[in-house]
């Protein structure tokens, strides 16, 4: 009967790849990932805007602003890019428009790779006319 001799598996050398590309994903995960959490957390202020009490046209500039704000300093929104806010009044509806790019560095320490970033472009559009369609970009006619 013959016998395997060999071994099976991965070798040391295998392993340490595997672990370095591993590192390397959760390290671009840790980055990126609350970049989108707080994209969600303008998300969610862009959607208490939709108040059935206080319609959004008959609220100013000036206290949209400040009830945004309010929320961002609430849930920790620390970034300068939801600060971007536009507001644009039309005949019967008003368009909230909060469009940004945050960007990520990935080594901050490693001497080779300093200038790698990942940069991020959201766009968020409330328009008073269709809530509904809260959040998303819209279609640029």
């Amino acid at each position: 009967m013959n016998t395997l001799k060999k071994q099976k598996g991965l070798s040391t050398l295998g392993w340490l790849l595997v672990l370095i590309i591993t590192g390397f994903f959760l390290l671009c995960a840790f980055k990126i990932i609350p970049l989108y959490a707080e994209n969600r957390f303008v998300v969610s202020a862009l959607k208490s805007l939709i108040d059935p009490v206080t319609p959004l046209e008959e609220m100013t500039d000036g206290e949209i602003k400040r009830e945004l704000s309010k929320f961002y300093t609430l849930n920790n929104v620390r970034s300068e890019g939801p600060q971007n806010i536009v507001i644009v009044r039309e005949a019967k509806k008003v368009l909230v428009t909060i469009d940004y790019e945050t960007r990520a560095r990935l080594f901050e320490d490693a001497p080779l790779v300093r200038t790698l970033d990942v940069a991020v472009l959201f766009e968020n559009h409330l328009d008073s006319s269709a809530p509904e369609k809260c959040c998303k970009p819209l279609s640029k006619k």
